[in-house]
């Protein structure tokens, strides 16, 4: 699947929960490695770290699965 530049996305990450993300630029779900995302909602925790909205927030394609929003956020 094919996901556009600021499109809204929820993702559910196995490490770091689930958050709502935009994209930063193309990419395809498929053929990404890793997903170039960037916060949405107000933090994310990981094991070690913590993002705040408008950081980029890396996400292994392997380790998360990402879905649409309808309509956006």
């Amino acid at each position: 699947m094919i996901i556009h530049k600021d499109e809204i996305l929820e993702v559910e990450h196995r490490r770091k929960g689930y958050f709502i993300a935009k994209a930063s630029k193309d990419f395809d779900l498929e053929t990404s490695e890793f997903y170039p995302l960037i916060l949405v909602t107000r933090i994310a925790e990981g094991l070690n770290t913590y993002w705040k909205e408008g950081e980029e927030i890396p996400c292994r394609g392997s380790l998360c699965e990402v879905r649409k929003i309808q309509g956006g956020v």
